[in-house]
């Protein structure tokens, strides 16, 4: 796998226009091709050989969806909206973060979950919500969440 992103990195390295934007995000699609994502130990490497900050090259993958970090498989969106946290949200929110063991946002101890928030998922009504994989779960409670967690780890096994 490194032979094969020295190979990409030379390549992008001596081109004209390797500070372009959209070649960076080539060079960038490129690597995830190969590792499953881009790694930051990665990102300093692509940012030295087309002489570039790292920070343009961070902010490229944060700002591409198409684009991860980390090889994980799902994303997992909180809602942090008000209507959200006066119906247990907050709890919810809690259990996430207990059970995929973050802080905040961010990548399970696995790394197989993003977990993220969002002010407001737009579905007051059933709150509190989760967003997983692009669908709304209605109605959570914290004591859903291992529950929720051990079937989403459990498709990801079976596929």
């Amino acid at each position: 796998m490194q032979e094969s992103i020295q190979e990409i990195l030379e390549y992008y390295a001596g081109r004209r226009d390797k500070t372009d934007q959209t070649v960076l995000v080539e060079l960038l699609r490129e690597i995830q091709e190969v590792c499953g994502c881009v790694p930051p130990d990665v990102q300093h490497e692509a940012a030295a050989a087309c002489g570039v900050p790292q920070s343009l090259i961070a902010g490229l993958v944060r700002r591409y969806p198409s684009l991860r970090e980390a090889a994980y498989r799902h994303v997992i969106t909180a809602c942090t909206g008000r209507c959200c946290l006066g119906k247990q949200g907050g709890a919810v929110l809690e259990a996430l973060r207990r059970e995929l063991g973050v802080e905040n946002e961010g990548i399970s101890q696995d790394g197989s979950i993003l977990l993220k928030t969002q002010i407001c998922l737009k579905s007051c009504g059933t709150a509190p919500n989760l967003r997983i994989d692009g669908t709304l779960i209605p109605h959570v409670s914290p004591e859903q969440i291992p529950a929720l967690l051990k079937e989403l780890r459990g498709t990801e096994q079976r596929a």
